[in-house]
């Protein structure tokens, strides 16, 4: 049982918690792929990057308040751990994405982004609750 249920939200509402997080981690990680990809001329490849670590810093701050209900201040430990767990999910997300855009080089990055990031959220969820946030 999650912190979540155990503090009146059932299963239903933290898998809820953990789509909105992931859906606010993704949103971050797209509109930064898209500004520069089309506005800095940056390659697609090398613009994950700086998404993926704004994406992990949003997605870790969401996910510690909304689907784990974390107490107290964010702290550095905490965060690294989530970056650790994150890192299974960010390769599978990379490896998925590169292999899509090797594959159909005409697929528009941000579609590729979408498959990769579906892929890779079983992958994340695993090491968020049993291991960045495990009690």
């Amino acid at each position: 049982m999650t912190r979540h249920e155990r503090n009146g939200g059932g299963a239903a509402a933290h898998l809820a918690s953990f789509v909105f997080s992931g859906l606010l981690a993704f949103a971050v990680d797209a509109g930064l792929l898209l500004a520069l990809t089309h506005w800095a001329g940056m390659s697609p490849f090398l613009a994950r990057v700086p998404s993926i670590l704004l994406s992990m810093l949003a997605g870790w701050l969401s996910n510690r308040r909304l689907t784990f209900r974390v107490q107290g201040p964010p702290r550095a430990a905490e965060f690294l751990r989530y970056a650790m767990a994150s890192g299974t999910g960010v390769a599978v997300n990379y490896a998925v994405f590169s292999a899509l855009l090797l594959t159909w080089p005409a697929l528009v990055p941000v579609a590729a982004l979408v498959l990769a990031s579906g892929v890779a959220a079983g992958f994340s969820y695993a090491g968020y609750r049993w291991f960045a946030f495990r009690r």
